[in-house]
């Protein structure tokens, strides 16, 4: 851990890339000077002519293992060692060119910490080790206990670690345990702070707390251990130095970077409120919330949802907006339909009211004959009975023109229903027959056989076909065939496609190559007087009903306005029963 700091410190502060080189002792468990003097020839050997530019030496257990360094191979280089220990630390070291950093525990701070936690406590046992460093460490807990009264203190030391488990599996409530540096016990076994921790925290009948942060994690409840991401910068801030160039001064600097720490899990193992932790003790091993397991995660889902959200929104008041657009649209164009079948009835009216005149004479005349034939003394009832016949048909064809009139001058909303072509197209002639006849235009119809039905409405196809009829009229002012009169074709076939297709064909002059793709635009028109809307207005009836309009010259003469409807669908048969 100090050596993961050091590194991320020094490259931080190093702004040229740094080649590091490991090479590891393990002093804890071979500390003779003959493995020493083999580990320096093989340092020797290896790194001979090797241009190094700094030597780090971490956690020796005291101050040798820098100055025996293979001087020939290491001349001018400059040597910074760290440890922790409560050794004496001899000023200035025998050789130059090195400089140190030790660490110091603080047993003081550990014992206050333990008293926070258990308020109730009356006894501590500490464990400790046997080497030179262990030693001093224990003097200090020893001045520590001094300086704390209303608190019992028992020490094990000279011990064999390993014997340690049953007597510390009987210890009374009330009491702790506080575990010292173990570099060596009683059997010459050396340990780091997480053995020791692993060995006697099961065993323990009380909670464990270690003067070393090793143990955190491996079964010790906390203590005022030493902070390893602090000490690691440190001693990286003076290494920059060194390899800047500031050769570091050859002493020994001693620190006490303390942090409190206690384990989460430990806490809870013994029924430790979490109340009792100081707002300066960090809590170690606390499982993590899915908030902050996962904070990126979630943090990046609901900005996501957020997102989600605000598009669905932004989208919902666009569909709002469109639908409302899309009914003012549908409005005005009812509106501008509804004008221009004004505009349309407005052309037909004289041949309409002569159309409504014929049977309305014909009933006077009868009406007139009738009353002759009732002056004589002996009337023929059967001719009378003739005449009142006459006067209903002629009454019901006035009525019918009249009908017919007020469907087409009724403002009214899109009504689709099931419509036979052949008689779409019949009443359609009949509106118009009246001024075809007056303009010398003959309307035949010619449709295929068994054309399906279409799902529309009626007026407005028909406002379509007397607009389409009126302008092929229009078309046919000074154009006739070869008997000398003007002719105009209503048909309907399926095409390829299967739906029905219905056109009105003229023989007129028919239409420019300039021309032909604008006739379906608003405002464009190629009479005198037109306003241009009777085609638009057209176009977009039928793409309402789901169909297309089109324009196009004839091979000979004339032009042919066409649009298609979807074919209505037939009603799904019932299913047979299956049999087996």
């Amino acid at each position: 851990m100090l050596e993961q700091a050091f590194r991320t410190e020094l490259s931080r502060q190093c702004q040229s890339p740094i080649e590091f080189y490991a090479e590891h002792m393990d002093a804890s468990h071979f500390s003779n000077k003959e493995l020493y003097q083999i580990f320096s020839d093989y340092l020797a050997a290896k790194y001979a002519g090797e241009p190094l530019d700094l030597v780090m030496v971490f956690l020796g257990r005291d101050f040798k293992l820098a100055e025996d360094l293979p001087p020939h191979v290491f001349p001018k280089v400059p040597a910074i060692f760290l440890t922790a220990n409560e050794l004496e630390v001899p000023e200035p070291l025998m050789r130059s060119g090195i400089a140190g950093m030790v660490a110091r525990y603080d047993p003081a701070d550990t014992i206050a910490l333990m008293r926070q936690l258990q308020p109730d406590l009356q006894k501590i046992v500490v464990v400790g080790g046997v080497s030179e460093s262990d030693r001093k460490t224990l003097t200090r807990v020893e001045q520590a206990s001094r300086a704390t009264p209303g608190i019992e203190f028992e020490f094990w030391t000279n011990n064999v670690i390993k014997e340690l488990l049953e007597p510390a599996s009987e210890l009374p409530p009330r009491t702790a345990l506080l575990m010292s540096t173990i570099l060596a016990d009683a059997a010459g076994q050396t340990y780091y702070m997480s053995q020791s921790a692993q060995l006697l925290a099961p065993a323990a009948s009380v909670p464990l707390y270690s003067l070393g942060g090793g143990a955190i994690g491996h079964g010790a409840v906390g203590g005022a251990v030493m902070d390893p991401a602090v000490i690691g910068m440190d001693v990286a801030t003076v290494a920059a130095k060194a390899l800047k160039g500031a050769l570091p001064e050859p002493r020994i600097s001693v620190r006490t970077n303390i942090s409190r720490i206690v384990d989460w899990q430990q806490l809870r193992r013994w029924g430790i409120s979490e109340a009792r932790v100081p707002a300066d003790c960090v809590v170690a091993n606390r499982p993590k919330s899915l908030w902050e397991e996962h904070k990126r995660t979630i943090s990046l889902m609901v900005a996501v949802l957020l997102a989600q959200a605000a598009t669905i929104f932004a989208l919902l008041v666009q569909l709002a907006q469109r639908r409302r657009a899309e009914m003012q649209i549908q409005q005005q164009r009812a509106e501008l339909a509804h004008a221009a079948r004004l505009s349309t009835m407005g052309q037909l009216a004289s041949s309409l009211a002569h159309e409504i005149n014929q049977p309305l004479g014909a009933i006077l005349r009868n009406a007139e004959a009738a009353e002759m034939f009732l002056q004589r003394d002996s009337p023929d009832l059967t001719e009378l009975r003739a005449i009142v016949a006459d006067i209903r048909k002629d009454d019901q064809r006035a009525g019918g023109v009249i009908d017919r009139m007020r469907s087409l001058l009724k403002r009214q909303k899109l009504e689709r229903t099931s419509l036979d072509i052949r008689e779409l197209l019949d009443e359609t002639l009949t509106i118009a027959r009246s001024d075809a006849r007056a303009r010398g235009v003959q309307i035949t119809i010619e449709t295929a056989a068994g054309l399906p039905p279409v799902l529309a409405d009626r007026v407005q196809l028909q406002q379509v076909l007397l607009n389409l009829a009126l302008n092929a009229m229009d078309a046919m002012t000074n154009s006739t065939n070869e008997n000398g009169t003007s002719r105009i074709i209503l048909g309907a076939e399926r095409d390829r496609e299967g739906k029905v297709e219905i056109s009105v064909r003229d023989f007129g002059e028919g239409l420019s190559s300039e021309r032909l793709p604008h006739v379906f635009e608003p405002f464009f028109t190629t009479k005198t007087n037109g306003m241009g809307m009777g085609l638009a207005i057209s176009k977009t009836i039928i793409e309402a009903h789901g169909g297309v309009i089109r324009a196009r010259n004839n091979p000979d003469r004339g032009a042919t306005f066409s649009f298609t409807l979807p074919a209505e669908r037939p009603a799904a048969t019932a299913a047979q029963p299956s049999r087996s």
